[in-house]
């Protein structure tokens, strides 16, 4: 059931409103960057002391971790300090998992994820095949360049299926929805911070779509817990896919028309799911923001 508010808009109070500019894209980004180095410096020493590789895979998987995880914590405390309740933000964890529809969402986003970078490798062989082999080749892969390989796979594991659905739904969801709802309205905010998220990943329209999804989970059930599941869900089938073609690629043959015919079929399956989805929890101009529902 849909949570959206039709009619006027309902403003947030002023004063909750302007507390929000504590957590400016901006602030953001150069705390994430600040943190980021000094997590790059920690690596650096640590590959010395441990007597690793500096290209070593398992310390790229430490530095995200880290910096996900500080970033976080520094938006926690820079919410306090300007007397928001950072709660409303995560909202309510018991709230009620719609699991079929859930399932159905994820499975489409699974699907369109595959659709998108099957055209793209497609697209990118005609001028360059062997350079779309090589992107296939990627998309899996191997613990063969570290010193500790179960260390680095089960690191891999909690980066993707733990530490980035949390982080990230609380950085695009919970801070920059907020923000950028605020200061344009909700659905221009909701595409900002889904196109940014898309861009942030090797392939941004899947992705983008994937976050707009995000968003209007988060939206609909005013809780930070169903996006994050569905994000968990995602990565562990895409970890499992990516499992997959890594062991095949070598044995998979050349791209070829077949790729643009399977990924139309994937594209056109995930849109009968995903199109409808978006345009029934699209927010109108009277929706309101998750905190200010939150704090009723």
């Amino acid at each position: 059931m849909s949570v959206f508010v039709s009619g006027s808009p309902i403003l947030p109070p002023a004063q909750d409103s302007t507390r929000f500019e504590a957590l400016k894209a901006r602030h953001l980004l150069l705390a994430f960057l600040l943190i980021n180095l000094m997590a790059g410096l920690v690596v650096v020493l640590m590959a010395r002391l441990l007597d690793l590789e500096a290209d070593d895979p398992l310390l790229a998987y430490f530095v995200y971790c880290s910096t996900f995880i500080l970033i976080c914590v520094w938006s926690w405390q820079r919410g306090q300090q300007a007397d928001l309740q950072m709660g409303q933000l995560w909202g309510n964890w018991r709230s009620p998992i719609p699991w079929r529809s859930l399932l159905r969402v994820v499975l489409a986003l699974v699907m369109l994820s595959m659709g998108t970078t099957l055209l793209m490798l497609y697209l990118v062989s005609l001028p360059s095949p062997e350079l779309a082999e090589s992107m296939l080749y990627s998309l899996g892969e191997d613990a063969s360049g570290t010193a500790w390989p179960l260390v680095y796979q089960g690191l891999r594991w909690l980066s993707i299926v733990v530490v980035a659905p949390v982080t990230e739904e609380w950085l695009f969801r919970g801070i920059l929805l907020h923000r950028w709802g605020l200061k344009w309205g909700i659905p221009k905010g909701l595409l900002a911070s889904s196109i940014l998220f898309g861009l942030l990943h090797p392939n941004p329209i899947g992705l983008t779509v994937f976050g707009l999804v995000m968003g209007l989970f988060y939206l609909q059930t005013r809780s930070l817990s169903l996006p994050i599941l569905a994000h968990v869900l995602n990565n562990i089938l895409a970890l499992t896919l990516g499992s997959l073609g890594g062991e095949g690629a070598e044995q998979s043959d050349p791209i070829g028309i077949f790729y643009l015919y399977y990924s139309l079929f994937c594209l056109i399956l995930a849109g009968f799911v995903l199109v409808p989805f978006i345009r029934f929890h699209w927010p109108d101009r009277g929706a309101r923001l998750p905190y200010f529902l939150n704090s009723r």
